[in-house]
């Protein structure tokens, strides 16, 4: 039972007795179809004690709490679970949760070690980001498609970046959640010795990752015009589908080289992607997403 019907079956145990007349309610309806409990009639809803029962002993079986009187309990990883409960998987978060991915291209420099990259492409290494103490690489990347983490070496990037940390943001699939990689990359911010880059789409829903991820560049096509003009075959449908990307954008005060973007885009209804970023050969340079960047020697002002 997921913690939003928990808590309104909890509510609504407490409120209304076997017997009641209760409002129809959407969870209610769930209530009926998941766990077959109670009856409709004539617009409203009712429960009978051996309803309650039953519902109550599921939810025991389930998470191993009382839905009347005990709170919805928190996730566990899967190995905490194990130590007390035979259903290891119970009320549990994904593996991945804890788990980052992570690249470089002349290897990994962490914890005052050098692990070598592989000979075969590959996306990287996927480690526990909490066992991660030190970062000897003194750029940090965002990376928003995974398909840039296995082709980095082919990037036409900026020197700083040739010995950068790599670090992929993660998307809405569970296996591949975002919370623990911007958690990750959010921990170096007030950090002198590292800067934070994010490398996105080009595209309204990567101009507001790029502006909220808290990094100090933006890493994006030198020419952003020529970038946008690239001759692509098919329908532009991102532009179409981010609309509230685009809302939010348009509220904001947003760095130069982000606003410059976006004013193409809301002329011309068209977006790129990082894959065709790397498929064309675009040189990539860094732009601060301060308010008022400026461009010094082939990369954004880091005075």
């Amino acid at each position: 039972m997921q913690k939003g019907l928990f808590n309104d079956s909890k509510k609504m145990l407490r409120k209304y007795s076997a017997g009641d007349k209760i409002p129809s309610k959407a969870y209610l309806k769930r209530l009926k179809a998941d766990y077959d409990f109670g009856a409709f009639s004539a617009g409203y809803f009712t429960y009978a004690l051996a309803d309650k029962i039953r519902l109550i002993n599921k939810v025991k079986q389930q998470l191993g709490v009382h839905l009347e009187f005990d709170p919805y309990p928190e996730q566990q990883s899967r190995n905490e679970n194990s130590k007390t409960n035979r259903a290891e998987k119970l009320n549990s978060y994904p593996v991945s949760r804890d788990f980052i991915l992570i690249n470089s291209i002349n290897g990994l420099k962490i914890n005052k070690q050098l692990i070598a990259t592989s000979p075969l492409s590959s996306l990287g290494l996927s480690v526990k980001a909490d066992e991660i103490d030190t970062v000897e690489h003194p750029y940090i990347v965002l990376v928003e498609n995974l398909t840039l983490m296995a082709n980095l070496a082919s990037l036409i990037l900026p020197d700083p970046l040739k010995d950068a940390l790599w670090l992929y943001r993660g998307d809405v699939k569970p296996s591949q959640q975002t919370g623990m990689a911007y958690q990750f990359f959010r921990r170096w911010k007030d950090n002198p010795c590292y800067k934070l880059v994010c490398f996105s789409d080009l595209d309204p829903k990567g101009i507001e990752i790029a502006y909220t991820c808290e990094a100090d560049y933006w890493l994006s096509p030198a020419d952003c015009e020529a970038a946008m003009a690239i001759d692509l075959q098919g329908i532009e449908q991102e532009w179409h589908k981010q609309t509230a990307s685009r809302l939010y954008l348009h509220r904001q005060q947003l760095p130069a080289q982000c606003q410059l973007a976006f004013s193409l885009m809301n002329e011309q209804h068209i977006t790129l992607k990082q894959e065709h970023m790397l498929s064309h050969n675009l040189k990539l340079q860094l732009f601060s997403l301060k308010k008022k960047g400026s461009v010094n020697g082939g990369y954004a002002d880091q005075s």
